[in-house]
């Protein structure tokens, strides 16, 4: 498990990836997905869990947010060249349209989806 109780805390609002899901559920999505790259062991992540389930709970139905686990699917993490946590790459229709590093905060985080979505 990512995070103590992260099912409790996200189960609705995020999906969880795997190195055996990521081109199904992310690569050929029909609509938008945010996906985070988080550690456990990273304090930064930690904060951003529930910033992050909050977005996904605003946006439920029009984007799809998910979680990959950096030490347990490390071939995605290489595949998509995330060299620190948190990283958020959002994709649409198969490709990479923008990227976040570091720590973000629920307003900021709204804005980018929104701008995003208003690009698209």
């Amino acid at each position: 498990m990512l995070f103590r109780n992260l099912e409790d805390v996200m189960a609705d609002n995020y999906i969880r990836i795997t190195n055996q899901d990521f081109d199904e559920k992310v690569l050929k999505a029909s609509q938008m997905v945010v996906v985070a790259f988080l550690a456990s062991w990273s304090d930064t992540c930690q904060i951003l869990v529930p910033e992050f389930d909050a977005v996904g709970k605003e946006y439920q139905g029009r984007v799809t947010f998910a979680t990959v686990d950096v030490d347990e699917d490390k071939a995605w993490t290489k595949e998509w060249n995330v060299e620190g946590v948190p990283t958020m790459i959002f994709f649409n229709q198969g490709k990479e349209i923008h990227r976040i590093s570091g720590i973000m905060m629920r307003d900021k985080l709204r804005r980018q989806v929104e701008g995003v979505l208003t690009a698209l």
